[in-house]
């Protein structure tokens, strides 16, 4: 399982860039979820709760905010953190609905695209690379330039 929690600490300036907050904003919200998880185990004691998991809260955190950020597929965040497909989607959904809270959306429903019905993606001019040989063939005569 890949630590990404420890080499962030190691290279806290790129925190900016990856995840979309300050590595100083990002420890604020780590412990706001850490004590969150804590209350809730705190609230809602059962006897035999089983091993604890090796993904870190840190890690789970820096998943839903990747995510967030760069939308890769939950495959692609499952390779990269050494976890199953369905096990990132799981985590991304709860961190999401913990982050939802904390920050006091009314709605957290209101974050999901239910109500999207079609989506219009205007992809008339789009550059192609075109043939060397024969170029006259592919010639646009709108635009000017053959490239």
């Amino acid at each position: 399982m890949n630590d990404k929690h420890a080499l962030l600490k190691a290279n806290p300036e790129v925190c900016k860039r990856l995840f979309g907050v300050k590595y100083d904003t990002f420890e604020v919200i780590l412990g706001k979820v850490q004590n969150h998880f804590d209350t809730h185990l705190i609230e809602n004691p059962i006897s035999n709760r089983g091993l604890d998991g090796e993904f870190s809260t840190a890690n789970q955190l820096l998943l839903t905010l990747e995510y967030l950020r760069q939308y890769p597929t939950f495959l692609s965040l499952g390779f990269s953190y050494g976890i199953s497909e369905s096990y990132a989607n799981k985590i991304y959904h709860n961190i999401r609905a913990i982050l939802s809270e904390l920050i006091g959306l009314k709605n957290p429903q209101k974050i999901k695209f239910n109500d999207v019905e079609k989506i219009i993606v205007d992809v008339t001019v789009q550059p192609i690379e075109r043939p060397k040989k024969e170029q006259e063939k592919s010639y646009n005569r709108y635009k000017k330039n053959i490239s």
